[in-house]
């Protein structure tokens, strides 16, 4: 038990209901832009970096949107 648990007992049963809170700083998560294995540093992170982050929602490094006129092909 961690220091984090709160522990829920279930017909008598020590639980818990909705998973530990702490079990996010073991993961391994593939980061959902270029899928490199990454290490989250908070429970809702999902990218690697701020820049697959940006690229993920269309985002220039400034948080504006890209223009689809300025991309190049």
């Amino acid at each position: 038990m961690c220091n984090s648990c709160q522990m829920l007992n279930i017909n008598g049963i020590p639980c818990h209901e909705l998973g530990c809170p702490e079990a996010w700083r073991s993961e391994i998560r593939s980061c959902r832009e270029c899928g490199t294995d990454f290490r989250p540093e908070s429970p809702l992170q999902y990218d690697c970096s701020p820049e697959c982050t940006s690229s993920y929602w269309g985002l220039d490094t400034y948080g504006d949107e890209i223009d689809s006129n300025e991309i190049e092909e």
